[in-house]
């Protein structure tokens, strides 16, 4: 964190962005603010707190001197230098950056793109604190590193709104470039990227006017069609076949089909694991609303 940027803790529900920036302004020009709201593990009510960041050290100085242990809607707010990586009282998580969205996008629209790839501790837009404008770039949190790895390389490249958009790890460096959707892998490669008991496939960039049937047509070559779950509005699905190797395989063969017009985008979709199987007990279960296909 830089020398201008302050923590914010111990916020009440309903503390927003704008009290914030109202709040802290009288201290000096703010060019930023970042709330986070993570899950509280055996309570409903998750923690939130935040980074505030100004233009001057100065001003960062002086709402540290003069505002640690105010009060904000009856909570005594701690304010002080952020450090890098700072949380509070938060479980595991792992953050991805979004980039190149288009002015349309919100805080919302983000998390519906996103959430499909598992439970969302906080999704936000970053916006510019003069006109309230998205600064075109935000931040997707997840519990699950392989949840956050999913969306990364699925949601690369896709289009969100009016423009694809850019996903990579938010801590990694620009210059190592994040597999993107659609990309060709060889089958050794495709096999091993998750464990055994995951079959099923997720198949992006799909026109709307797209069916089950022709979905299913292309997949029963590679094996038994357990279910599929179809979502064309958003253009995307997933198919979920009978073993992990006969899934690869679709990934690796099926991968930039043309489906009405567009190129498929294929890549592993989510499944939970057997109740016997050791190390993944707390995989996410796939979403009730699927599908049995019939033969």
């Amino acid at each position: 964190m830089s020398s201008t940027t302050i923590y914010v803790g111990n916020l009440d529900q309903r503390v927003t962005e704008p009290m914030l920036l109202d709040f802290f302004t009288p201290m000096g020009t703010v060019t930023n603010i970042k709330l986070m709201i993570v899950p509280r593990n055996n309570s409903f009510n998750p923690v939130k707190y935040g980074f505030v960041e100004f233009a001057e050290s100065a001003s960062a100085d002086k709402a540290i001197q003069e505002l640690n242990g105010f009060k904000i809607l009856d909570h005594e707010i701690k304010v002080n230098w952020a450090q890098q990586n700072q949380k509070e009282e938060v479980p595991n998580q792992f953050q991805v950056f979004v980039g190149d969205l288009a002015p349309e996008i919100n805080d919302e629209a983000l998390s519906q793109a996103f959430s499909v790839f598992g439970p969302l501790i906080n999704a936000h837009v970053m916006k510019d604190t003069m006109t309230g404008n998205s600064r075109g770039f935000g931040f997707v949190t997840y519990r699950e590193k392989a949840e956050a790895n999913q969306a990364i390389a699925s949601m690369n490249g896709e289009l969100l709104g009016s423009r694809n958009i850019r996903v990579n790890w938010a801590s990694q460096k620009t210059d190592t470039p994040p597999p993107r959707p659609g990309q060709q892998l060889p089958y050794e490669t495709v096999v091993q990227q998750t464990p055994n008991y995951v079959t099923s496939v997720y198949v992006g960039n799909l026109p709307p006017n797209v069916s089950d049937n022709e979905l299913v047509q292309p997949f029963q070559r590679f094996g038994f069609i357990q279910e599929v779950k179809l979502q064309a509005d958003k253009g995307f699905a997933f198919v979920k076949l009978d073993t992990h190797q006969n899934a690869a395989n679709a990934i690796v063969h099926l991968q930039g089909m043309i489906i009405n017009g567009r190129e498929a985008k294929l890549s592993w979709g989510k499944d939970r694991p057997a109740s016997n199987w050791p190390s993944y007990s707390n995989q996410r279960q796939q979403p009730s609303n699927w599908r049995q296909v019939r033969h």
